[in-house]
């Protein structure tokens, strides 16, 4: 568990990296209330599957996923909603290459499907988890 918190705060930091890239501020969301972190069984999860792709982890057979995985870690509102498309970002994956291999142990994709329905539905997982993540840490930072 201590690994999986240390990958966290180590993608927290990436994000940080890329808060100076922000193009566009969502001025209507306001500041949030606390974080959510959302952890994810892949074995109920991945037992659904009826596609598969190379993004998806529950297709690597036995090297797919078997301990609770990081699904994300989000900002929410006292009152049950949450914010959502706060921020359109150039990811570049490949500024984050070094840590692919822990990102895909603890916080892999389980589906084939878009990552988000921001911008589009572009990017990848991780791209759209930084988005989330710039939001946090520029809101959290003030």
């Amino acid at each position: 568990m201590a690994s999986r918190l240390c990958l966290l705060l180590l993608v927290a930091c990436i994000a940080g990296a890329f808060a100076g890239d922000v193009i566009e501020l969502n001025r209507s969301q306001r500041e949030f209330d606390y974080f959510a972190l959302s952890l994810q069984w892949p074995g109920t999860y991945c037992r659904g599957t009826r596609h598969c792709c190379s993004k998806n982890a529950c297709c690597r057979g036995s090297d797919a996923p078997t301990q609770f995985t990081i699904h994300g870690l989000w900002p929410d509102y006292n009152d049950g909603s949450w914010p959502s498309c706060c921020y359109r970002s150039d990811f570049k994956e490949k500024e984050i290459s070094t840590l692919m291999d822990g990102l895909e142990k603890y916080w892999p994709s389980l589906s084939c499907g878009s990552p988000s329905s921001c911008n589009g539905g572009k990017g990848s997982f991780w791209g759209h988890e930084v988005i989330i993540f710039s939001h946090l840490l520029l809101t959290f930072h003030r």
